[in-house]
């Protein structure tokens, strides 16, 4: 035993260690108490070398707020470049926990990378050196300490992530930055207010893409007229936001326009849970599903009205078609459609001497298969004029009931019952009824052998579609039938809607968004354009049939006035 000591310290003579002295404080590790901080770190550090003439410090390698889940940290980075390039053999940390809190990562270290670089681990506090005691990296007490020392940063990590999604909840905005065009509010570090000067180039965005812009033309627009985009100007105003590969956003691009026209964070809603790290040990970022994203509505000032959020929404999911020389979306692009096989009609332009015939074609015949589908060539100005009319029209229709919506309102003799929506519901409930005992006899069926069990798998599925399809239904006439109880007022959708267009003399990207659901179009010239808020204007005819005789009685009733006062001879009112 005498022997192996005197060997022990005649090796501690001999050999002369260039040391690397790393030091590593995180936000988890916290900083209350002096010997966790990097001050004391050092400290101790040096007196160990002190009291080590065998040892001499090549240099200090410091981590200060940088986790130790993985080992992704800019001086460990260092410090190891150095150990590869022979510059160290011998790296002396405080505790295993300055090291690292990845037991795994830790493990290779000690174990494999090392031992294979002939270097000299010393951890002062947990007593071990690979030089002087090397069962020390491998005992029981080491690995002991490495676990615990991992599973305290995942414990720390869960009540981090709680309490964040707790504030969250609450509508705090606890991001690092905030979405370009809102800035942290002064007085209140987790509320967020406009920042004016992006503010208004969000606006400019929506309104030039709901006016018809491409986003490529937004995308010029926006380089051409020198505004900085979003990282630039994010890195301009937070000295501290240093984002990677810098270079790729200097300019506006496709992807920084489409990121603003779906950012719901416009509207007012706090939005966040939109990305989120790996695990505690992977400090690396991944999406998260929508469905998990947390939605806080109404938590600050809007930039952008919810009406024409779901407009631009709407116009994004649409496919549409671009002017390669005005690079403007043509008016209809997005709603025009083939009857038959339901894809988006092409436009093309013919030039006849000192005219231009705009003429649209299906695009499943001009680009995909001549025997997929037929031509449908048709006059683009001929269904423009088409759109148009159908829109004015219905602008009249909404016109008229108005003033009809606001006589039987404040008539105290209303009709409050749909009998046809009331039938309809029975019609429906009844078949429900039958579809649901369909359903209920496939089990008996499948245990007596009379279906498979493939087939009893194809019915019920087919079983629970036209349930969910029929409730559907139900449910929809349901709100009809409480909607004529309730009385309708010309705030009816459909009126509200058209009448807001009452001055159109022109067709417009605008006006099409708001008031156009699809329009198809058919061989022979045959335009099926449908609106939106069919269903309110289904309703509201209804309301009115309902209420037929009452109209008919007050405006015998107003035509009897005029003529006792004389105004008129007596006439009888025909059914409306």
């Amino acid at each position: 035993m005498r022997n192996t000591v005197l060997k022990a310290q005649d090796q501690r003579s001999a050999k002369k260690w260039s040391a690397g002295l790393y030091l590593r404080l995180s936000r988890e590790d916290g900083d209350k108490y002096e010997s966790d901080s990097i001050t004391s770190q050092r400290e101790l550090l040096l007196d160990f070398i002190n009291r080590n003439s065998d040892i001499t410090v090549f240099d200090i390698y410091e981590d200060d707020g940088w986790t130790g889940t993985n080992f992704d940290r800019p001086n460990f980075k260092r410090m190891e470049d150095d150990l590869r390039a022979k510059r160290i053999d011998c790296i002396i940390v405080k505790d295993l926990s300055r090291f690292a809190r990845n037991c795994i990562e830790i493990g290779n270290y000690l174990s494999i990378v090392f031992p294979y670089l002939k270097t000299r681990f010393i951890c002062i506090n947990d007593n071990v050196d690979s030089y002087l005691d090397p069962d020390s990296l491998d005992n029981l007490s080491t690995k002991f300490k490495n676990l615990i020392n991992d599973e305290y940063c995942r414990d720390i990590s869960i009540k981090v992530r709680s309490s964040l999604t707790i504030r969250r909840e609450s509508g705090e905005f606890i991001g690092s930055f905030p979405s370009y065009g809102y800035q942290r509010d002064p007085s209140d570090y987790h509320k967020l207010i406009i920042d004016e000067e992006p503010a208004e180039v969000v606006r400019s965005i929506y309104a030039k893409f709901l006016a018809g812009e491409s986003i490529r033309a937004i995308v010029r627009f926006l380089n051409d007229a020198g505004y900085l985009p979003p990282v630039l100007y994010k890195k301009q105003k937070y000295p501290g936001y240093n984002p990677a590969n810098i270079s790729e956003y200097t300019k506006w691009s496709h992807r920084a326009v489409a990121r603003i026209l779906t950012n719901q964070m416009y509207v007012g809603d706090m939005v966040q849970n939109v990305m989120s790290n790996i695990s505690y040990r992977i400090q690396k970022c991944r999406s998260v599903e929508t469905e998990k994203h947390i939605i806080v509505p109404d938590t600050h000032e809007a930039i952008i009205s919810r009406e024409d959020f779901q407009k631009v929404k709407e116009l994004l999911r649409r496919d549409t078609y671009e002017s390669p020389k005005t690079r403007k979306l043509y008016v209809l692009s997005g709603f025009i459609k083939c009857g038959d096989c339901k894809r988006g009609m092409v436009k093309k332009t013919i030039h006849n001497g000192w005219k231009e015939y705009h003429y649209l074609f299906c695009s499943t015949y001009k680009n995909r298969s001549k025997q997929g589908c037929t031509k449908h060539t048709i006059n683009a100005d001929k269904v423009e004029a088409a759109v148009l009319a159908f829109i004015k029209t219905n602008i009249a229709f909404a016109l008229e009931f108005e003033p009809i919506l606001e006589m039987i309102k404040n008539s105290p003799q209303r009709a409050k019952r749909s009998e046809r929506f009331h039938l309809l519901k029975k019609q429906y409930s009844e078949e429900l009824a039958k579809v649901a005992k369909n359903k209920e006899d496939l089990y008996p069926d499948y245990k007596e052998g009379l279906i498979d069990r493939n087939e009893y798998e194809t019915f019920r599925s087919r079983y629970d579609i036209k349930i969910a399809n029929l409730e559907n239904q139900i449910s929809d006439i349901e709100d009809k039938i409480a909607e004529i109880e309730k009385g309708l007022s010309p705030e009816n959708n459909f009126i509200k809607s058209f009448k807001k267009y009452q001055s159109i003399t022109e067709l417009t990207r605008e006006v099409v968004t708001a008031l156009i659901d699809n329009i198809y179009v058919y061989e022979g010239d045959r335009i099926e354009i449908v609106m939106k808020y069919r269903d309110d204007f289904e309703t509201l005819v209804e309301y009115v049939e309902t209420n037929r005789l009452l109209l008919t009685k007050i405006a015998q009733q107003q035509l009897d006035k005029y003529t006792a006062a004389g105004l008129l001879s007596g006439s009888k009112v025909e059914a409306i």
